[in-house]
């Protein structure tokens, strides 16, 4: 076999410097371009839900900014692991995305066994929102503030009960860390739903049941229920006069719900950094933070890198809490 000569060898590497420079002048000018057509956002669960809300909240105006109509796919199945499926199956081209949650993470991680891969399958584009859970109990309850709450439940092991939208939901494993912070053992009860817990709480039947605002605060307001802490660990900008939990008798606690956008994994950096760009411009609509405030929840951005590490620390958080409280989801 005949050496290759340098002239061979120079043309090739030409030859393999222009294909890709065209490779890269493509992929870029098609970012640019981006988008051209109407883009679909899947979204796990049925209309009308804080997903589906938040969703069309964000995609409408979003569609303004980038020129292009945004369609909401609602594919409800399996805690919006179908619709993760279909999402992660899809081109990566920019024009489809997936809605998340963080119960989604948890629940497609923990109980059906179908982690959220952000490594491979999916690429993080923007968190949307922070939601606290409202912690409130039955006004002839003896306790009034989350410290008292604590000692009175120190003096009654595995005698007060707490109600919760199901096993492994987020108000499940919100008040099974909060008493694993603070040396307490309760009942849990699950619901399935927030309002027949609600409704057992304003009747007396539960001491204890974690919500979100929307729902909890005509109930307070009403004095039907009192409230006793926001789980999150700064004091939310909807709720400013809500106290945190973590102030309130139980250091480091912070727990909050959350919605993001992400896209399959192979989606080019160009189109993630555009559309991180317009949702971060959508987010401080005041409009859109109105919108937001009335289901409780504060828009909040973040960078793709910032969302990857969420969704990871999300997963390794509520593992370990499921592990060492021995809590059997399945």
């Amino acid at each position: 076999m005949q050496p290759t000569s340098p002239l061979h060898r120079t043309s090739a590497l030409m030859v393999c410097f222009v294909t890709g420079l065209l490779v890269t002048e493509c992929v870029n000018a098609q970012s640019t371009a981006y988008p051209t057509k109407p883009i679909r956002l899947l979204v796990g669960f049925s209309p009308g839900g804080g997903t589906d809300i938040t969703a069309r909240i964000v995609s409408a105006k979003l569609s303004e900014r980038i020129g292009q109509s945004i369609i909401v796919d609602n594919r409800p199945g399996v805690g919006g692991v179908l619709a993760r499926n279909i999402a992660a199956e899809a081109n990566p081209d920019g024009y489809t995305l997936f809605m998340l949650s963080g119960s989604q993470v948890i629940g497609a991680s923990l109980i059906h066994n179908a982690p959220v891969d952000m490594d491979k399958t999916f690429a993080a584009i923007a968190r949307l929102t922070s939601q606290p859970y409202l912690l409130s109990t039955n006004p002839s309850f003896p306790a009034k503030a989350v410290k008292e709450m604590i000692a009175y439940a120190k003096g009654k092991p595995g005698v007060i009960n707490y109600g919760s939208t199901g096993m492994g939901s987020m108000a499940h494993l919100a008040t099974e860390l909060l008493m694993e912070m603070a040396g307490i053992k309760m009942v849990h009860v699950p619901y399935k739903g927030t309002g027949p817990g609600l409704l057992d709480l304003m009747r007396g039947q539960l001491q204890f049941l974690f919500a979100s605002s929307t729902s909890t605060m005509p109930h307070v307001k009403a004095s039907r229920l009192r409230l006793l802490g926001s789980s999150s660990g700064k004091r939310s900008k909807v709720l400013p006069d809500v106290p945190t939990i973590a102030e309130s008798g139980l250091p480091g606690f912070d727990v909050t719900g959350w919605y993001a956008v992400i896209a399959p994994g192979g989606t080019p950096k160009a189109i993630i950094t555009k559309l991180n760009r317009e949702i971060g411009e959508v987010l401080k609509s005041p409009e859109i933070q109105k919108s937001m405030a009335a289901g409780g929840a504060d828009a909040v951005h973040s960078t793709p890198q910032e969302l990857t590490a969420l969704i990871h620390y999300e997963e390794t958080r509520w593992a370990k809490l499921i592990k060492s409280a021995g809590i059997k989801l399945k």
